[in-house]
């Protein structure tokens, strides 16, 4: 998922503001997109960090256990990304990958396009012929 997410491309908006202490890692400066728990403080961390510090907890726990936390429980989740592709959307975390599968940044001009001659159409029928 790192592909598709970055610091650089979330949406800072309020769920952000709400979560921003609990998706971005103080060692790594990174998106918690893979994290473990520590079963023993039940603190979350990045995967890749734990993974390089020997699978120790960094607050120093004794017998340190992790276990992977599901991407649907992750605050990561709730946050939206803007697309790397500039087609104008903001994703939701969990739908990142399969919104990169689908996206052609070619379309753009379309969908305005779309949404201008809908729009075009909607005022004629409720307004009328405006001069």
């Amino acid at each position: 998922m790192e592909k598709y997410a970055n610091k650089g491309s979330i949406v800072k908006n309020e769920v952000y503001d709400l979560f921003k202490d609990l998706i971005i890692f103080p060692i790594c400066d990174s998106l918690m997109i893979e994290s473990v728990i520590c079963l023993n403080c039940q603190n979350s961390f990045c995967e890749k960090c734990i993974r390089a510090l020997d699978d120790n907890c960094p607050l120093k726990c004794s017998n340190s256990n992790f276990e992977d936390i599901n991407d649907k429980d992750n605050f990561i989740s709730k946050c939206k990304f803007k697309c790397i592709n500039n087609c104008g959307r903001e994703i939701l975390f969990n739908n990142l990958k399969n919104h990169y599968e689908n996206c052609n940044p070619n379309n753009k001009n379309k969908i305005r396009a779309l949404s201008r001659n809908q729009f075009e159409e909607f005022r004629e029928k409720n307004f009328g012929e405006l001069n």
